[in-house]
């Protein structure tokens, strides 16, 4: 009987070696998705100001690695929407010395909505990317690594619990109320890898914070799909089964699973709160996964 016991123990233990993924299969942050009119103008940008490497996902598409994710870029004819009327906010940057840095980024003839400002002990800016895309460099990460994802929420308490119970994104304890367009607590902050999802509470009156400067009240949202940052994606190492577990869930499916060849990933999209469209792409996650 012991002998029986110890083989069976010995079979379990080979098996997790050697078939890992099927007993690993936690949520990664894998990109965010952007919409450009030229790629090799974007990949070029974002190699010089954010120090990110220019590849070829799988190969095929036009992407950028950044720590540990990636931003994949998607041609379009004409320079997308940019409206700040969508749940993603913006994508983020870490910095150390803002007003040093602020110049730096001005000369090389970054163009800014929002130059840099004091917050407290910090600094943020806002600068555009080369389709207007909006982009955030913050001093409090004290680094230059890609720090955040910035979403704008009508319920934030209720977004980061979706995000937490859909995708198994752990919360922090006790979350992080960081400086928000709104009162304190209306703010929220979870962490996938190396990236900070922030959601703040939308700006919905005038007159609207500081934060928000020289842009309107943001009553209503749109879907992100067609916008400068069309969606967010994370990652599974396999996602048959998560694919099951939210349509019974009753997640909004957008998409069916399918291989999208202009990547080579097998992926499915769903609909989060405020109308942000996420993808599900199966990969391992970084430093496993290969995408040349």
């Amino acid at each position: 009987m012991k002998r029986s016991l110890f083989a069976l123990l010995i079979v379990l233990l080979w098996v997790v070696a050697v078939f890992p993924a099927q007993f690993d299969n936690t949520v990664h942050f894998h990109h965010a998705h952007l919409n450009v009119v030229d790629p090799a103008a974007s990949s070029q940008f974002y190699e010089q100001i954010f120090g990110a490497v220019p590849v070829k996902f799988g190969n095929r598409g036009d992407a950028v690695f950044t720590e540990r994710s990636f931003l994949l870029f998607s041609k379009v004819a004409s320079t997308p929407s940019s409206a700040l009327n969508t749940g993603i906010w913006h994508l983020g940057w870490g910095g150390v010395d803002g007003p040093q840095e602020f110049n730096t980024l001005t000369g090389k003839g970054v163009q800014f909505q929002t130059p840099v400002t004091p917050l407290g002990n910090f600094h943020y800016m806002y600068a555009f990317g080369p389709d207007k895309e909006l982009l955030e460099v913050w001093t409090g990460y004290q680094n230059h690594r890609y720090g955040h994802v910035h979403l704008i929420s009508a319920d934030p308490v209720r977004t980061v619990k979706w995000y937490a119970d859909t995708l198994g994104i752990g919360l922090r304890t006790p979350t992080i109320a960081e400086p928000g367009p709104t009162s304190a607590g209306s703010n929220a902050l979870q962490n996938v890898d190396n990236v900070n999802i922030i959601v703040f509470r939308q700006p919905a009156t005038e007159p609207v914070p500081p934060l928000w400067a020289g842009n309107h009240a943001m009553t209503t949202f749109e879907s992100t799909k067609g916008h400068a940052v069309d969606h967010i994606a994370f990652s599974f190492r396999t996602i048959d089964p998560i694919f099951a577990r939210m349509k019974k869930a009753g997640v909004t499916i957008v998409d069916p699973i399918s291989m999208k060849p202009e990547f080579g990933f097998k992926s499915f999209f769903i609909e989060g709160p405020d109308k942000v469209l996420i993808e599900i792409v199966e990969a391992k996650p970084i430093p496993e996964a290969s995408w040349e």
